[in-house]
């Protein structure tokens, strides 16, 4: 329908007061092989090459044909739908009523629409300036428009002072929304529910070139961000320069971004499974490091990250041709301090990961407590991570990562229930070993832990926890490659006092380690206790084989040597033993005088 006036027609002027379209569907296509039913070119037809605009017509007399006054333009219950058969995509917008009024090319035109996009509701409503300032503008052309969809209200007011080619931009822009979930709707894929959010900015500049985001400002579940941003769009890549401040970050609240579901939507884990793997084997996507480049300086109030509360916190971060360094690192943890850095090099299909932090003197009983790691350890200690790696994945950068990870914690105390656990498994092997102390907490005078790393395995150059009546040693190895441990933990008497002591041998994976008393090693300690001497076939080495003390003040005690015993008559010389069997029927020949009938029947079982 479209309605015109007669009698400014006869003057030569092209009054339409009003169009009208009902009911209209509009089906746009591309099929398989690309071709789209709205290229209206022959088959075979190249483009023209460009020439100089042509002038407009002029009318009968001499003077251009006269612009067109369209007052009002009407579409309702009408469907636009793109079909794209090639890349498997479909999208419908629905018009329920789009309304365009204006008065003329020369005044303001208003505008209002409500329909959906891909069933979700949409209304915008618009004032923009007049139709004659696109073409020829004279000043900013204004903007004005305000836009609901997906439960978020998006608004912007300004101008553009070349609007037909989208520069000059100078407008306010704002966002904000009671719950960013409900934008799944809109975008075609889940978004998390992380609860209301609002963003806001300035917009300057040209988007071909340099765009301005001025005076930033956004808040998402809990967590603010300010300052300025600058994107340089003139380059080989887009360039991303910002400077950026906050109250608070609380990466846990995002999940997804930690690398899990949103605390609220975490589940409790399933059982691990034998074949399970903690490290990913899935692609690292570091194509994305090569589209952009960026410098930003980031400083913060608060940071929770994995729920370790960093304040104060200072960040750097560059990013050049897919070399990602973040550093520096610093900022105040748990009553200490954190200074670091991280690097992730995408140039080459294998990235290479570099992480070096070291966390100075902090309070572990506030840092693993607020982790959620465990409650149970109290003290002060030293954290030192310097690894580095390169693989296409996080399982094959393990698999090759090389450098050294360490604590070293002073005085303190540790639950015994806890060491128990750690160190014996959940079967408390450790349980008679461990003097409980009051309220079931042991006390530690200092310990250390230093692995160096080479090439996926990890070598314990020392491992030990100086504890009050016994130092408990670890040697052996973890394998990053295979994700496997071969472990020996040996707690050691300090003094001679009458409990056995028994060293356990944790095996298994990471995700299912498997914990069992090592028999020749305890074999080997409860014989020096004892004053008897275990045959060195069976041990596979002379003398007892020391473990290498740790210089200071946390120096494991030296494992019990046996007394010489007094050489039996050749003719009544024992066959040396062979199995465990045999070994601890030996054992407990030359015992059997010697010890009270408990500690006997203990050592029976030490090789069940």
């Amino acid at each position: 329908e479209a309605q015109m006036s007669l009698i400014p027609l006869a003057f030569g002027i092209i009054d339409v007061t009003r169009i009208v379209l009902v009911g209209a569907d509009i089906l746009l296509e591309v099929d398989k092989k690309g071709r789209a039913n709205f290229d209206f070119k022959a088959p075979g037809a190249k483009d023209k090459p460009a020439v100089e605009a042509e002038q407009p017509a002029e009318a009968e007399g001499g003077g251009a044909l006269p612009i067109p006054v369209v007052r009002e333009v009407v579409i309702r219950d009408s469907r636009l739908i793109y079909t794209d058969a090639k890349a498997g995509a479909s999208h419908e917008a629905k018009i329920d009523e789009l309304t365009i009024n204006g008065e003329g090319p020369e005044n303001p035109i208003e505008m209002l629409f409500k329909g959906s996009y891909n069933k979700a509701g949409i209304k915008m409503t618009a004032s923009l300036g007049a139709p004659i300032e696109v073409i020829n503008p004279t000043k900013p052309y204004p903007v004005e428009l305000t836009l609901e969809a997906g439960g978020a209200t998006i608004t912007v007011k300004g101008s553009i002072a070349e609007p037909m080619a989208g520069k000059g931009l100078n407008l306010a822009v704002s966002v904000k929304g009671g719950e960013l979930g409900d934008l799944s709707s809109v975008a075609g894929a889940e978004v998390p529910k992380l609860g209301a959010y609002s963003m806001s900015m300035g917009v300057t500049g040209d988007p071909a070139t340099v765009l301005n985001m001025v005076g930033f400002k956004g808040a998402l579940a809990g967590s603010d961000v300010a300052g300025d941003v600058t994107v340089n769009l003139k380059g080989k890549r887009p360039f991303i320069n910002a400077k950026l401040k906050s109250k608070l970050i609380d990466v846990t609240a995002f999940g997804g971004a930690a690398g899990g579901a949103a605390p609220e939507a975490a589940g409790e884990k399933p059982p691990a499974k034998p074949g399970d793997r903690m490290f990913p084997a899935d692609p690292l996507p570091v194509e994305g490091l090569r589209a952009v480049d960026a410098k930003l300086t980031f400083d913060a109030d608060m940071i929770i990250a994995a729920g370790a509360k960093l304040s104060g916190a200072h960040v750097g971060l560059s990013l050049k041709g897919g070399n990602l360094t973040v550093a520096p690192i610093k900022a105040t943890v748990a009553e200490g301090a954190i200074d670091g850095s991280i690097n992730l090099d995408g140039r080459k299909k294998a990235a290479r990961l570099a992480v070096k932090l070291l966390l100075s003197k902090v309070n572990l009983d506030t840092l693993l407590t607020d982790m959620q790691i465990t409650e149970d350890i109290e003290g002060i200690g030293n954290i030192n991570v310097d690894i580095a790696g390169r693989g296409t994945s996080v399982a094959k950068i393990m698999a090759g990562l090389n450098g050294r990870a360490g604590v070293l914690m002073g005085q303190g105390r540790m639950k015994t229930s806890f060491l128990q656990n750690m160190l014996g498994g959940t079967g408390q092997v450790l349980n008679q070993v461990l003097d409980k102390g009051k309220a079931g907490y042991t006390v530690v005078s200092c310990a250390v832990i230093d692995f160096p790393i080479k090439k996926g395995i990890a070598t314990a150059k020392a491992f030990y926890i100086d504890a009050e009546a016994r130092g408990i040693i670890g040697t052996g190895k973890i394998n990053l490659r295979d994700e496997t441990l071969d472990l020996v933990v040996d707690p050691r008497n300090k003094k001679k006092i009458g409990k056995a002591v028994l060293p356990v041998h944790i095996t298994g994976t990471f995700l299912l380690p498997d914990y069992e008393i090592d028999k020749v090693a305890a074999a080997t300690q409860l014989t020096g206790m004892l004053g008897i001497e275990l045959p060195g076939a069976l041990t596979g080495a002379q003398g007892g084989g020391e473990t290498p003390l740790i210089e200071g003040p946390c120096a494991p005690p030296a494992p019990a040597k046996a007394a010489a015993p007094a050489p039996a008559p050749a003719e009544t010389a024992p066959a040396i033993p062979t199995t465990p069997d045999e070994a601890a029927k030996a054992v407990e020949d030359q015992i059997e005088d010697k010890v009270e009938d408990a500690v006997k029947e203990g050592l029976k079982g030490l090789f069940k």
